[in-house]
């Protein structure tokens, strides 16, 4: 059992967000074999798929990711073809309070409050992260840009969080000015640099909004193209087609070894966390 900030995270608990997730992840998945819209399972997910033939057993989310056109086809069908009822799309064109450079998939009904971010003014529930990936510049100094002007748009997405987490001094004076800009202008940013270096020949992409270092180096663009079929639980779900490397280069060469009891835990801290009524 992990304790974080007054809530218990039981095995129960992370199981049963666990298939409430899956079930979001097939109706991705079916919006996109209807449509023809390539992602791959990533992260830990796309980890769990091939280690455990399922969920790693502490881990509460599910992430996936598209190459942006595709991001941009899945996001226009959702509104027409996505199960309004049980789900609701969620990026910052269809929720004027969502501060992140993706997308997200709600279960409607559910609530899942991150410990830190009561400030922010999105709608809230469990969820899957949905990644777009851009094209990334190949010469260092244009890479460099890059990733500093994302780095920069980040910064100010994550401002709000931070002006209410911080203690006083430069860090938070830094984020103080970051926030006085309009979080439109971060979106600005990432669609700039989308527009510049998209399908420009570059082999390696990234997320704009997340700032790991394998995606500051960079993926390989044919990871998001040459895909196959993995089993995730109880499913048939698209990965790629060199999974071993995509793993390799997120988690290193030893991602088949466990990691050490104590570092087992939800990787999300929650203060509250509710289920869709049974």
């Amino acid at each position: 059992m992990v304790r974080k900030m007054g809530f218990e995270y039981t095995q129960e608990i992370i199981r049963k967000m666990q298939m409430v997730e899956l079930d979001m992840l097939k109706e991705l998945d079916r919006i996109c074999r209807e449509n023809n819209i390539t992602y791959v399972l990533d992260a830990g997910t796309l980890l769990g798929a091939y280690r455990h033939k399922g969920f790693i057993p502490w881990d509460d989310d599910v992430d996936v990711r598209m190459l942006r056109s595709e991001y941009e086809r899945f996001c226009e069908v959702c509104k027409t073809q996505l199960n309004t009822k049980k789900y609701f799309l969620q990026n910052h064109k269809t929720d004027a309070g969502y501060r992140w450079g993706y997308a997200r998939m709600l279960r409607n009904g559910t609530n899942f409050q991150r410990a830190g971010q009561d400030m922010l003014t999105m709608r809230r529930g469990i969820f899957i992260d949905i990644f777009p990936v851009d094209d990334l510049p190949e010469k260092k100094i244009s890479k460099d840009i890059y990733n500093a002007k994302c780095w920069i748009a980040r910064k100010m997405l994550y401002s709000e969080v931070a002006l209410g987490n911080y203690k006083p001094g430069m860090n938070k004076f830094g984020f103080w000015i970051l926030n006085l800009f309009p979080k439109e202008k971060a979106f600005k940013i990432f669609e700039k640099l989308s527009k510049k270096y998209n399908d420009k020949g570059f082999s390696k992409v990234r997320i704009q909004g997340w700032g790991d270092p394998v995606d500051t180096a960079g993926f390989k663009k044919e990871w998001f193209i040459d895909t196959d079929k993995i089993w995730f639980e109880d499913a048939w779900f698209t990965c790629p087609k060199d999974t071993e490397g995509f793993l390799e280069h997120s988690f290193g060469k030893d991602y088949m070894t466990l990691p050490p009891e104590e570092s087992r835990k939800p990787r999300h801290t929650a203060t509250n966390i509710s289920f869709p009524e049974e």
